[in-house]
């Protein structure tokens, strides 16, 4: 099984690859991105396009980042209030019987 899934992400990657070489082909124009405060040189189109991507992606994960560190605490604290009871009620119950 591990054979067929490490073949599965290789073909994968491959078709990725080859996504990216033909993407890049077909947006060879040069430009250059003007700011306020500058402008750059002159880079491929693809290069923004794929830049503009990654960047996106990495500040998502910043972004959420927060979020996730704030639910995995909430996590752990209500995990340990689950054990706590689950203890309580135990000791109840042998206490009862």
């Amino acid at each position: 099984m591990s054979l067929i899934r490490r073949i599965i992400y290789i073909i994968f990657a491959l078709i990725i690859l080859l996504i990216g070489v033909l993407f890049t082909s077909h947006n060879n124009q040069l430009v250059s991105v003007d700011y306020l405060i500058g402008q750059t040189g002159d880079f491929y189109l693809s290069f923004w396009l794929i830049s503009a991507f990654v960047l996106g992606g990495v500040l998502g994960v910043f972004a959420s980042s927060s979020t996730i560190l704030r639910l995995k605490t909430q996590k752990k604290r209500s995990d340990k209030k689950v054990k706590h009871t689950e203890v309580e009620l135990s000791r109840l119950k042998g206490g009862s019987a």
